[in-house]
């Protein structure tokens, strides 16, 4: 089968259940905001492939996106989320979501996506629905010498925003002492959060 008639198969049958539970959107991309907090469902295919990948995004929308610019929270892309995760399929499947051979494979695999969605799908958003409950243990849960610097930046900013003044220091002063380039973008801005956050 091709991408088309999946994209089509999978619409008429996943969809509802999305919009069911506050989805928005049609094509490739659907989302669901609830300020703070939005959610990215994404189709990732081409037409000279045969199977495609289901992204998840959520995102906070005092953060900027993920390449650093401001974002637009109507279009938000998947990959501009700062959480990102994958509905796989099921083990032994290593190259995404198959179109299916014929239409009974097809339909096959659109079956379990469906009948998962809730275990596979929703299971991610869960962890990022709730703020700032949820927010609030994120934070609290981050070990943070063993944290990216660029991720311990973000996480400072919610923590910041969460009134939790005295963890996100510690997450940027963190940060900072893992920053590989002093001259670098990333070290500028935690120094300069520091800077805000100290004021």
């Amino acid at each position: 089968m091709d991408r088309t008639t999946f994209m089509k198969a999978l619409g008429a049958r996943l969809y509802p259940i999305l919009r069911a539970n506050g989805f928005k959107g049609s094509g490739a991309t659907l989302r669901r905001i609830k300020e703070p907090i939005v959610h990215v469902f994404n189709v990732q295919g081409s037409a000279g492939s045969a199977q495609c990948y289901l992204n998840l995004g959520a995102h906070l929308t005092f953060l900027p996106g993920a390449g650093g610019g401001q974002i637009d929270v109507k279009n938000l892309k998947e990959y501009e989320c700062e959480f990102r995760g994958r509905y796989d399929p099921p083990a032994g499947e290593q190259f995404g979501w198959s179109y299916g051979q014929n239409e009974a494979e097809m339909n096959e695999n659109i079956a379990f996506i469906c009948d998962h969605w809730q275990m596979y799908g929703e299971a991610f958003f869960e962890k990022y629905s709730d703020f700032p409950a949820d927010f609030v243990a994120l934070i609290q849960a981050v070990d943070a010498p063993a944290t990216h610097p660029a991720k311990l930046l973000t996480l400072a900013k919610i923590a910041e925003r969460l009134g939790d003044h005295a963890r996100s220091k510690t997450f940027a002063a963190e940060a900072l002492t893992q920053c590989p380039e002093p001259d670098s973008g990333l070290h500028e801005a935690l120094q300069q959060f520091l800077r805000d956050v100290a004021d």
